[in-house]
């Protein structure tokens, strides 16, 4: 067979240049690339099976064949190029050829490529499941299919089998570690490429020992053709360098060692070579020319002169609508008059005349809005039963006769509005966020490039929960269950015959009992089990028995053992594949089958709320029809998740941070630092205290015997949860008693509404008003503070022209160990060997229970390491064997004064470590700079603020919980706003609500919504329920992250900081 096609070229040349096309396309996507690398260069295009001339063979290849192809072909030094799928192709067969022992090519160019590692998901992921229609319309929207192509049907008819076997290919591949190649790579990212991103392209580092580049190139996924005599020009020089010399490990790429040049994420790096092969790093200015930045390996950078260091990869947190949604519904001209009225008693006939004609004008944006496409899409992934109010509203017309049910509606839709225009959720995309980059070579405050849509990104995930239903259901069936690996509960330990349980009797066992648990390791399937001849079961049938009888004494697991995480899908699918009775195998997997094509539908009506909609509803019938179960849970709960299924995005814009920013916040956050060592440091002493007082309570009750971590585990969690006192409150109280002298909040004079601290007053005492050394706990060691930046736009950003204020800081928590952040990131591995490398191996992670609070697929830690420990400590699934601790087996050591918990091998943790995830969620809810008062004003530290105005009230202190009417509730409001001196934007938090609420008292909307709220938490929790009301900041005009549009979005910046100790952790 014929694997290569001349590209016009057969005379000699010093190098051959292979080429691997993309998904779909043969040998001619390179027919004009021997023109254009001219002499010296003989370019040899590959031509895979089944296209153009081998159009008649089957599409599918092995690598191998290719790799030996090429091997036979190349009479002396080559390189190899490979464009989108071929660039992974490529990778492949220079691992092939190095473990064949063949010479091995000068350089591997990729272009347009993910990394084989990167498992962010892209536009093209699953096109090999999809229809006809959906594959050719995902390939055009994300710049992976010639327009022109689409103007010949015959063309895409033939096409259309050679795309699905290509992408069946990238779907079904799977990356295998091994050693970087010996080999330089060099990478090519196309600017407007919305399929492979910049970041997926710099991924390609770490499959390199001998050095790696990037280039920018200004085109699309197709710059090899956009953008031709660019890609070849950077190609020839790079060629003619590197032949320059004939030792690999001194080839130098332009002008310079051939080294690792870290890039940042965003537009801004790449090395611009000249047509002498000589380049010069230049900066990339907004015409997005050209550029090279070199940047340290290093995973952080330094918090300006502090001692602290900050991570290069941080989080931009963004609203999916507009910031000036929030201003729809302000009435000014209604206040004034309902003011006027309040403070005179005339001027009934003008307020009541501004008052209708903005609740005329209120409603008819309403109805407007009730039909808005993104608004229902919105809706519907949150509650297709709030439809039923948008329907009406919609169908109320422009003058709507204003009754009860018309205003409840109007109000439900507010309630969503504020929430999609305000807050910085990361859910859907209504709330997308994106990886964004600090770069402290940059001169300039932040660089800020909107792509063309709102999302890059959006890919819908199963709830394990429902993965777990199908599992449970097709278990049932024992030629399924059979090849399923029971396991010992992990909570549970094995000692001979016994079973110890946490807080509950050990359980003697019999002599076959025994044996079947302790062969239940989680890895050998139940049929292997009972046909064991060790275990002594006299037949399978006995075995099988005998392991239901010990579920139901929940001694042992036996189940799909699915994890609460994405991963769930990815895991069922293997264990159905595993399933060796044919027939059993060919059932689930058509069930299962079905179930994710109706998930996929869901995930392709992106964009289309009917069409959405309708496929929500299918899903749930089919989910129900597969399992029996309904496709709902825990109704009424928060973060619960509650539906089968939820939608993540990234959003489509390239933020890199420069050094200003790190300049500006610096030293204001040094001092907020501080606060959090001693903070941490003060609850490691708190439970320390705690932890000694129950051990040697129960050392004294068990006559001196070692003290079992499950029983101290046990009696502790009354330290962290309930209504009784706890020290984390104490420690709380006199951390804002502290902040309380340090700000001077005690001599403010009468009125003062803002208070400006100059930050090098503050650093010189706060040492002393919170003294603290290193951290003792790893997880102590990791801050992460959220940053709201206010400017006018991303032009006044990049000038200077912004405020900082500090959102929350929470203390002794890795915010980006979850699931909901990481997808998005071009480089997992990369995040959590930088969380290993900060917070050291061997930490300690809980398993927990299904009815743990706020548990769900997507806030599941992410960046576990491969040594990280699984503490067991009640029945919980995703228990990984060779991972997993149960308290039962641990003792509590007290060795040199310090209390241990030590493993039967030998590990040991201190009691910190082990209790570190609980103390970390504490040290967040702890970080209060201010303590409960009345009222506290704006605290500024040099140029950050650190705590918004706030008042303090109650329901029942309000008066507006009993007032009824459209007109009375809007007059009492504004009443309400005078006496307290509010602000008319503010944001408002019942204590009977989880989340605040924005709310505008010029409005009548919002004040009838508001009063709506107020009664609601009277009812629910009495007058005394608390009412805490805070300044709008940022307001709608600080908002600045833009879409290509040119509207703006409210943001918030997350970071990883990391204490000044940079020793490396180690235990």
């Amino acid at each position: 067979m014929n694997w290569f096609v001349s590209a016009g070229r057969r005379e000699p040349a010093p190098v051959q240049l292979f080429c691997l096309p993309y998904a779909g396309a043969g040998a001619s996507a390179f027919r004009r690339w021997q023109d254009g690398l001219g002499p010296g260069v003989e370019v040899l295009p590959v031509q895979l099976p089944g296209r153009e001339n081998r159009i008649s063979e089957d599409p599918r290849f092995r690598v191998a064949d290719v790799a030996h192809a090429i091997a036979g072909r190349a009479t002396g030094r080559y390189a190899v190029y490979g464009h989108s799928m071929g660039g992974r192709v490529g990778f492949e067969v220079v691992r092939e050829l190095r473990r064949a022992g063949l010479p091995l090519p000068l350089r591997l160019y990729v272009g347009g490529a993910r990394a084989p590692h990167v498992t962010a998901p892209s536009l093209f992921d699953g096109l090999s499941r999809v229809d006809d229609d959906e594959l050719l319309r995902r390939l055009g929207a994300g710049g992976g299919l010639p327009a022109e192509l689409l103007d010949h049907p015959e063309l895409v008819e033939l096409l259309l089998p050679l795309l699905r076997a290509d992408f069946g290919r990238v779907d079904s591949y799977r990356y295998v570690p091994e050693e970087p190649l010996p080999v330089p790579i060099v990478a090519f990212s196309g600017r407007h490429d919305r399929a492979v991103t910049r970041a997926h392209s710099a991924a390609w580092r770490e499959h390199t020992a001998a050095g790696f580049i990037l280039h920018d190139i200004d085109g699309g996924h197709f710059f090899l053709h956009e953008r031709l005599p660019d890609l070849l020009a950077l190609i020839r020089a790079d060629l003619d360098t590197a032949l320059a010399d004939t030792t690999l490990a001194d080839t130098t790429l332009a002008g310079a060692a051939l080294a690792d040049v870290a890039v940042t994420q965003g537009p801004a790096v790449a090395t611009a070579a000249g047509p002498s092969g000589g380049g010069t790093p230049v900066a990339a200015g907004p015409s997005g020319g050209p550029a090279a930045t070199a940047v340290s390996k290093g995973h952080r950078v330094p918090l300006g002169a502090t001692g602290w260091s900050v991570w290069r990869d941080a989080i931009l947190r963004t609203t999916g609508f507009p910031a000036d949604g929030l201003a729809l519904f302000a009435a000014p001209q209604a206040a004034a008059a309902a003011d006027d009225l309040l403070a005179t008693g005339a001027g009934v006939e003008q307020f009541d005349k501004e008052f209708a004609e903005a609740v005329t004008a209120t409603g008819r944006r309403l109805t407007e809005l009730a039909g808005d496409p993104l608004l229902r899409e919105a809706v519907t992934w949150q509650n297709r039963g709030a439809l039923l109010a948008l329907d009406g509203l919609a169908r109320g017309g422009p003058d709507p006769a204003r009754n009860v049910r018309r205003r409840d509606r109007e109000r439900a839709l507010l309630k969503y509005w504020q929430r999609y225009c305000g807050k910085n959720e990361t859910v859907g995309f209504f709330g997308p966020s994106c990886w964004v980059t600090l770069d402290p070579a940059r001169e300039e405050t932040a660089d800020v490039r909107p792509g063309p849509g709102l999302t890059r990104r959006r890919w819908v995930w199963f709830e394990s929960w429902a993965l777990t239903a199908y599992a449970d259901r097709i278990g049932r069936d024992l030629a399924v269950r059979s090849w399923w690996a029971p396991m010992l509960c992990p909570q549970l330990s094995l000692v001979d015959r016994t079973v110890r349980r946490p807080g509950r009797p050990p359980v003697t066992l019999t002599g076959v009992e025994a044996a079947l648990l302790a062969a239940a390791d989680g890895r050998r399937p139940a049929r292997e089990l009972v046909t064991d001849p060790a275990i002594g079961l006299r037949r399978p049938e006995d075995g099988y028995a005998l392991l239901d009888r010990l579920v139901e004494r929940e001694l042992v697991t036996w189940d799909a053992a699915l994890p609460v995480s994405p991963d769930a899908e990815d895991v069922l699918l293997r264990r159905i594949d595993a399933i060796g009775d044919e027939t059993a195998r060919r059932d689930a997997r058509a069930g299962f089958d079905r179930l994710r094509a109706a998930r996929d539908a869901v995930a392709a009506a992106a964009g289309d709320p009917v069409r959405l909609r309708t496929a929500l509803d299918t899903l749930d019938t089919t989910f129900t029809e597969l399992t029996g179960q309904p496709p709902r849970r825990r109704a009424g709960e928060m973060y619960a998740g509650r539906t089968l299924c939820y939608e993540d995005t990234s959003r489509d814009l390239d933020v890199v941070f420069g050094q200003p920013l790190l300049d500006r916040i610096a030293a204001p956050l040094a001092v907020l630092l501080q606060a959090a060592r001693w903070l941490v440091d003060a609850l490691e002493r708190a439970y320390g205290a705690a932890f000694r007082e129950l051990h040697d309570e129960l050392r004294a009750e068990s006559g001196g015997a070692p003290v079992a971590l499950s029983d101290l585990w046990f009696l502790a969690q009354g330290l962290f949860w309930g209504d009784g006192t706890r020290p984390v409150d104490a420690v709380a109280a006199e951390f804002a008693g502290r902040w309380a002298g340090l700000f001077g909040l005690d001599r403010l004079p009468p009125g003062a509404t803002e208070v400006r601290l100059p930050v090098a007053d503050l650093a010189a005492r706060v040492a002393e008003v919170f003294p603290a050394d290193r951290p003792a706990w790893p997880n102590a060691r990791l801050h992460s503070p959220d940053l709201q930046i206010c400017a006018a736009d991303a032009e006044a950003l990049a000038r200077g022209d912004y405020t900082v204020v500090l959102g929350e800081l929470h203390a002794a928590w890795a915010s980006f160990d979850c699931q909901v952040f990481t997808p998005a990131h071009p480089d997992v591995g990369r995040l959590r060997d930088a969380l290993t490398a900060d917070l050291g191996e061997r930490r300690i992670r809980l398993l927990f229970p299904t009815d743990w609070p706020r548990r769900t697929s997507r806030v599941a830690e992410a960046l576990a390491g491969p040594t990280d420990r699984q503490l067991a400590f009640a029945p919980a699934p995703g228990a990984d064997p060779d991972r997993v601790l149960p308290t039962v087996e641990l003792t509590v050591a007290d060795e040199g004064g310090e209390l241990f918990a030590v493993a039967p091998d030998g590990q040991r943790w201190t009691l910190t470590e082990v209790f570190s995830p609980l103390l970390s969620a504490h040290a967040v809810d702890g970080f209060k700079l201010v303590a409960a008062a009345p009222y506290t004003p704006r605290i500024t530290v040099g140029e950050l603020v650190v705590a918004r105005q706030t008042w303090r009230t109650t329901v029942g202190g309000s008066g507006l919980a009993t007032v009824t009417g459209e007109r009375d509730r809007f007059l009492a409001v504004r009443d309400w706003r005078r006496r307290l001196g509010l602000p008319e934007q503010v944001y408002v938090k019942l204590g009977t609500e989880t989340k605040p609420c924005f709310v505008d008292l010029s409005s009548p909307a919002f004040g009838n919504m508001f009063c709506a709220m107020v009664r609601a938490a009277r009812t629910d929790g009495g007058d005394d329920t608390s009412l805490v009301i805070s300044e709008m900041l940022p307001t709608v005009a600080d908002a600045w992250v833009p879409d290509a549009a040119g509207r703006r979005y409210f943001s918030e910046l997350r970071l990883h900081i990391v204490d000044a100790d940079e020793r490396e952790a180690a235990r």
